[in-house]
């Protein structure tokens, strides 16, 4: 009877020791750190050409796409320009007149050549020959200026392109900074744009786990209150330079962020699934079975 007692203790033992073991071994499986999610990017909108602005039509929180048109310049003369060179562009009369003489001058050469030489004279029918050569050379000529018509529009759209002020990025206009009729300069901001997906989430760990970080590797990211919530995340960038002061290295994950649902400049706790520092001892005290 006492040797089924002993023998329980020592089972029940056993089972508290695997049972430390495993939670060490979880704690030690994973570093959790804090962290601050910031936008993708955050960007200073202007225009490169000076001008008045003749339309604003987005405001503070828009969701803008990638090329939409946020704002215009006063672009009447670009316009006027563009008209132009369209129409010089689009027309081909000079082309087909010059391809009209050349084929009258080419008739003429044909029906001088069937001529006996002693009706035509040399100096007429060199005569001729040069008149198709020029024609020739004249609607290459015609041609070359109709190209060069179509460069002209080409320049001329993208002066007026320059008029238009787009979105380099999907995001959220976070502050608009003038207004219609105000003078813009190169130098002059139009709008604050955050890049919301995806998320940054910027960490800081200690540099003896360095190598246990690597591009690719997954992380759980939980937001703090009023948020909420746990995301996956995926290391994006690991520092290559550490901070001799704090003994700490960089690291940025890239949380998806589709719908805009998460807001950036929140604090949070990101969970790196680590491999152990060191083996743990798994063996029970000698003599216990």
């Amino acid at each position: 009877m006492t040797f089924q007692v002993g023998m329980g203790r020592v089972r029940i033992c056993a089972a508290l020791v695997a049972l430390c073991l495993s939670a060490g071994a979880a704690s030690a499986q994973e570093t959790r750190v804090d962290c601050v999610v910031e936008p993708a990017q955050k960007l200073k909108i202007g225009s490169a050409t000076l001008g008045i602005l003749k339309s604003v039509p987005v405001n503070r929180g828009a969701t803008v796409k990638a090329g939409e048109i946020i704002a215009r310049l006063d672009s009447s003369v670009e316009e006027a320009n563009v008209a132009l060179s369209r129409a010089q562009s689009d027309s081909t009369a000079s082309i087909e007149a010059q391809q009209t003489r050349v084929e009258l001058y080419k008739r003429r050469l044909d029906r001088q050549n069937q001529l006996s030489k002693g009706i035509v004279t040399q100096e007429k029918l060199d005569q001729v020959e040069a008149d198709y050569e020029i024609g020739k050379r004249d609607l290459q000529t015609e041609i070359l200026k109709h190209k060069l018509a179509g460069i002209e529009l080409q320049r001329a759209e993208a002066q007026l392109e320059l008029r238009m002020i787009r979105s380099p990025i999907r995001g959220i206009v976070t502050e608009r900074l003038m207004s219609a009729g105000e003078f813009v300069r190169q130098d002059s901001a139009i709008f604050t744009l955050v890049q919301l997906d995806p998320l940054y989430v910027e960490a800081y760990l200690p540099v003896s786990r360095w190598k246990e970080i690597a591009l690719g590797m997954p992380a759980t990211v939980e937001l703090d209150q009023p948020i909420g919530g746990t995301y996956l995340a995926k290391v994006s960038v690991v520092d290559q330079v550490f901070d001799a002061a704090s003994g700490t290295f960089g690291v940025r994950l890239e949380l998806p962020n589709p719908d805009f649902k998460l807001p950036g400049g929140q604090r949070c706790k990101v969970a790196f699934p680590l491999a152990p520092a060191g083996p743990l001892a798994t063996a029970l005290p000698s003599g216990s079975k």
